[in-house]
């Protein structure tokens, strides 16, 4: 009898283990129990950011030319810069015009090089700090086929044949929509602070279609030179029309936020065009990193 209940209880230990085990959430996979978005959290603690291609889509075909490229990027924190790249290399770096941006949708018109496949990848940076992950695309490009020659006519013998006529390259159309054009500023280098500095920077440009402008704004933040920090967009400021149509402003160093953040820095600036539409990024342009703004020693 004593063998029979020794026989038993090995039985009815691995049924209470059994039982036991039965009752425990193991998580096989390391998920924690959290699932991320397509931008992942952030590492700081604040709230994800994502981004992605709209057009062209994955795995996609486009002919050799200009190609449209449509992407976004979103983060409850507010959205600080978009960036675009095309086989490995920054194309574009779009900062928002104002610090409470919480979507960003954004167009570029890329010309593929050469035919082939081509990868573009977008990523966004909110105003926490945090990058959120690639997001890429597989485009495939064709390549442009040779129209077909046009049979030459039998020429006749009574006329004598004429010389091809030169071909002359058509003149350059004007664009059908808002661009920035003819950045200009007329020193690399200003100051803050007392002495005898130059403490003054003049920035301006054209913008094509002026009948359809409202206004021309410029945004300012600065890079440290000794120790790679980065502030934030400003707020933006309104540049003046001058009778020629060339839109300008004139800076005054300690009147430009942020301006004693660095000692030596690198003032990015970016002009933006709002139409008749209040359409506040008709025409942007690129992010000029030319010109440092440095303490007068």
């Amino acid at each position: 009898m004593k063998k029979v209940y020794l026989a038993i209880i090995p039985f009815l230990l691995i049924v209470l283990l059994a039982c036991e085990f039965a009752g425990f959430n193991i998580d096989l996979f390391g998920t924690g129990g959290d699932s991320g978005g397509s931008g992942g959290s952030s590492a700081s603690g604040g709230a994800p950011v994502e981004a992605g291609v709209d057009s062209p889509g994955n795995n996609a075909t486009v002919p050799m030319g200009p190609v449209e490229v449509a992407y976004h990027a979103s983060s409850a924190d507010g959205i600080a810069m978009v960036e675009l790249s095309i086989d490995g290399a920054v194309v574009s770096s779009i900062p928002a015009p104002t610090s409470n941006e919480k979507v960003m949708a954004l167009k570029y018109a890329w010309t593929p090089a050469n035919a082939g496949s081509h990868t573009i990848r977008v990523r966004a940076q909110s105003n926490a700090g945090d990058w959120s992950e690639y997001y890429g695309v597989m485009v495939t490009v064709q390549a442009s086929q040779t129209a077909p020659q046009a049979q030459q006519p039998t020429a006749q013998p009574q006329q004598p044949q004429q010389p091809a006529p030169t071909n002359t390259p058509e003149p350059t159309a004007t664009p059908d929509k808002l661009a920035i054009y003819d950045i200009k500023y007329d020193k690399n280098i200003f100051y803050y602070g007392g002495g005898g500095c130059n403490r003054e920077i003049t920035i301006s440009a054209k913008v094509t279609k002026p009948e359809d402008v409202v206004g021309v704004y410029l945004f300012t933040r600065f890079w440290d030179k000794e120790g790679g920090g980065l502030t934030k967009w400003d707020s933006g400021r309104h540049l003046s029309k001058k009778s020629d149509g060339t839109y300008s402003v004139t800076l005054f160093s300690e009147d430009i936020p942020n301006y004693n953040a660095f000692e030596f820095a690198v003032m990015y600036f970016q002009i933006t065009v709002t139409d008749k539409n209040q359409n506040t990024r008709a025409a942007v342009s690129d992010v000029i990193k030319e010109v440092t703004l440095q303490i007068c020693q």
